[in-house]
C-alpha cells in the first residue's frame, strides 16, 4: 500500500508540473502574440504591380504608384505584364494591374490570375483582358473630366490633373467610391469602384491629386485598420549655406524653440561665387557656425542639402548639383566640360552603346559618392550631424537615388520621376517607403513655400493644406527660407498650426542611419549617434585639421592673452603694494 501511495504521489506531482508547463507555455503566447501579428501583418502585404506601358518599361506613372504604395509595405515588386510568369504571382498578397496604355496582353496572361483570390486593383486600360475579375465593369474610351470628390463627401473637390478618364459602366452589386464631374456636362461619372475585394480606378495617368483619392481607399484594401488621429507634420530651414547670415536665422531658431517645434535644418557645406569660383566654407563663417551648432543642440535636425547646391557656372543655392539642367541629362561630365549624349543610332551594335551607357552611369555614380562623403565628413568634422538627405531642386536621376541609399536612410523633399526631364517631379500624400528609393523612407514635401516676390505663395499653401487634409494621415510639410525673416515664418506657421492633430516630426526620433568613410550616425531613443573614426578622418582632408589647428590656436592665444592679462595685473597689483610699503617705511 505505501509503494502505491508514493506511485500516486509522482503520479500527481508529474501531472502538477506538466500542467504549470503548460500554463506558462500558453502565457508566454499570449504576451507575444501581440509583437507576432504585427510581424505577420507586416509579413503579408507582399505587393506585385504588373504594369502595361509605353515600351514596357517603368516611368514616371508607376514610380508615382510606387510612392503610393510605399506608405503601406516595404515589399513591392513591378513586373511588364509581357515578362510575368505564374511563379511572380504565387506569393502576392495584394495584386494590381496598372494599364497605362491599350494594348493586347499575353494570351497566358489570364489564366496566370485564376489562382489569385487576394485583393486586386485594376487601374486604367485592358481589364476586359484580366478573366472573370473584373466583369463588374465595362469601359467604353476615354471622356472628359474636370474634378474628382470622394462619393460620400461631394465637398471634397480636387482637379483632375490631366483632364480625361475611362469610361465605365458597372454591374451588380458595386460599390461607387469616389466619382467626377464631366465637363461642362451636368453629369457624374464613377471613377473609383470596388467590388468585394476588387477595386477599379478608371484613370490611366495619375499624378498626386489621384493619389489623395486612390491613396484613402488602399487604406481599405490594405485593410490597416483604425489610424491614429494625429498628423505627420514638419517645417524644413531651406538654402543655409556658409554665407547666410545669422542674425535672421538665429531669430527664427528662437521663435521655434519658443514654440517647442522640431524642425530641419538643409544645410549646403560649401558656397561657390558664380563670378570668381571662390569657395566658402562654414569655417570661414564662425558666428554662423555657432548659431548652427546651438540650433541642433536646442533640437533642430540637419539635412545635408547637396555640397555646393550648383554644378558648372551657377550660383549656390541656385544651381542644380545632381543634375545637368543646360542638357536635361544627369550629370555625365564635369562641371568644365561640354557634354553631348551620342545616340543609339551612332553605335554599331546594342552592347557598345550599353558600355558606353555603363561608363557615363559609373561617372554620375563616383561624381555623387564623392560630393555625399566629403559632404557629411564635413559637416560632422564642424560637429553638425546630417540625418536625411535632400537634393538640391529635388532633381536627380534612378542612379542618383541608388547611390544616394547607401549613405542614407531617410531622404526629405519631393522626387523626380523621370531620368527624362528633371521637371517631372512630385510627391505623394503619406510617409513612404518606394521602391524606387531602395529602402529609404520618403518624407515628402507637401505644402510648399513663401516664395519671393510672389503674393500668392501662401494662398498656395492654404490650397495645399486643405489638400492634405481630404487625407486621415497625409503629412503637412513646408519648407522656408530664412532670409526672408520672421514675419512670413510666422505665416506659415500660423496656417501649419491650424491643421488638426499636428504632430511635429522630429528626425531624432525616427530609426535613422548615416554611413560615409570614417562616419556612422544613427539614432537611438531620440538620441543622436555620432561613431566618428576621427583620426583617419582627420587624414581625408588638411582643411579639416587646419579647422581644428585654427580653434586650437585661437584657443591658445585667448589663454595666453588672459595669462598675459593676469601677470599685468599681478605686476601692478604687486607694484602698487612695494611702492604703499616703501611709503609707510619712510614714514
Amino acid at each position: 500500500m505505501g509503494g502505491m501511495k508514493m506511485n500516486n504521489s509522482k503520479t500527481t506531482k508529474r501531472k502538477c508540473l506538466a500542467a504549470a508547463f503548460i500554463i506558462t507555455l500558453l502565457f508566454s503566447i499570449f504576451l507575444s502574440t501581440p509583437q507576432s501579428i504585427a510581424e505577420v501583418k507586416e509579413e503579408q502585404a507582399k505587393i506585385v504591380v504588373v504594369y502595361t506601358s509605353k515600351e514596357n518599361e517603368i516611368n514616371e506613372y508607376q514610380r508615382q504608384l510606387d510612392m503610393l504604395l510605399g506608405h503601406f509595405s516595404k515589399d513591392i515588386t513591378f513586373i511588364s505584364s509581357a515578362e510575368v510568369e505564374k511563379k511572380d504571382l504565387e506569393n502576392a498578397t495584394h495584386l494590381i494591374y496598372y494599364g497605362q496604355k491599350k494594348s493586347r496582353l499575353p494570351e497566358t496572361f489570364p489564366a496566370l490570375l485564376e489562382e489569385y483570390t487576394g485583393p486586386f486593383l485594376a487601374i486604367g486600360y485592358n481589364t476586359e483582358q484580366l478573366g472573370a475579375h473584373f466583369d463588374f465593369i465595362q469601359s467604353h474610351g476615354e471622356i472628359a473630366i474636370d474634378q474628382l470628390y470622394f462619393t460620400n463627401d461631394p465637398n471634397t473637390l480636387l482637379n483632375a490633373s490631366y483632364g480625361k478618364a475611362i469610361k465605365v459602366n458597372i454591374k451588380g452589386n458595386t460599390e461607387i467610391l469616389v466619382e467626377a464631374t464631366k465637363g461642362y456636362e451636368d453629369s457624374i461619372e464613377p471613377i473609383l469602384v470596388k467590388n468585394q475585394n476588387h477595386y477599379y480606378f478608371a484613370i490611366d495617368d495619375i499624378a498626386l491629386n489621384e493619389t489623395i483619392f486612390l491613396g484613402e481607399i488602399l487604406h481599405t484594401l490594405f485593410e490597416t485598420g483604425e489610424r491614429s488621429s494625429s498628423r505627420p507634420a514638419y517645417l524644413r530651414l531651406e538654402d543655409v549655406h556658409p554665407l547666410v547670415d545669422p542674425v535672421p536665422l538665429q531669430e527664427i531658431a528662437e521663435i521655434l524653440k519658443g514654440k517647442n517645434i522640431p524642425y530641419m535644418i538643409a544645410v549646403i557645406p560649401v558656397y561657390t561665387s558664380p563670378q570668381t569660383g571662390e569657395k566658402h566654407y562654414f569655417s570661414d563663417s564662425p558666428a554662423l557656425l555657432k548659431v548652427l551648432k546651438q540650433m541642433q543642440k536646442d533640437g533642430a535636425s540637419i539635412v545635408l542639402h547637396g555640397y555646393t547646391h550648383q554644378y558648372r557656372s551657377s550660383e549656390t543655392g541656385e544651381g542644380f548639383e545632381f543634375w545637368d539642367v543646360e542638357n536635361n541629362l544627369p550629370v555625365y561630365a564635369s562641371s568644365d566640360e561640354e557634354f553631348n549624349l551620342k545616340e543609339k543610332s551612332e553605335f554599331k551594335t546594342a552592347e557598345e552603346y550599353e558600355k558606353y551607357m555603363d561608363g557615363l552611369k559609373q561617372f554620375e555614380r563616383e561624381y555623387i559618392q564623392t560630393k555625399l562623403t566629403r559632404g557629411i565628413q564635413e559637416l560632422v568634422n564642424y560637429g553638425l550631424h546630417p540625418l536625411a538627405f535632400e537634393a538640391p531642386h529635388y532633381t536627380m536621376s534612378q542612379n542618383g537615388y541608388q547611390v544616394v541609399s547607401d549613405y542614407f536612410s531617410t531622404y526629405v523633399g519631393q522626387v523626380q520621376l523621370s531620368d527624362e526631364d528633371w521637371r517631372t517631379m512630385d510627391g505623394t500624400p503619406y510617409i513612404s517607403t518606394p521602391s524606387f528609393l531602395n529602402g529609404m523612407e520618403l518624407l515628402p514635401e507637401t505644402l510648399g513655400f513663401i516664395e519671393e516676390d510672389n503674393p500668392n505663395s501662401l494662398k498656395d499653401i492654404q490650397s495645399k493644406s486643405e489638400r492634405i487634409q481630404m487625407t486621415e494621415n497625409g503629412i503637412a510639410a513646408a519648407f522656408y527660407h530664412p532670409y526672408l525673416g520672421s514675419e512670413g515664418l510666422y505665416d506659415v506657421l500660423n496656417e501649419m498650426e491650424r491643421i488638426p492633430h499636428l504632430e511635429w516630426i522630429d528626425l531624432k526620433q525616427r530609426d535613422i542611419s548615416v554611413q560615409a568613410d570614417n562616419v556612422s550616425i544613427y539614432t537611438i531613443n531620440g538620441e543622436v549617434i555620432a561613431d566618428v573614426k576621427n583620426g583617419a578622418l582627420l587624414m581625408t582632408s588638411w582643411d579639416f585639421s587646419m579647422y581644428h589647428i585654427k580653434g586650437f590656436l585661437k584657443t591658445a592665444i585667448w589663454g595666453m592673452a588672459i595669462l598675459g592679462g593676469v601677470a599685468v595685473w599681478l605686476f601692478v597689483v604687486f607694484t602698487i603694494h612695494l611702492q604703499t610699503r616703501s611709503t609707510k617705511m619712510e614714514g
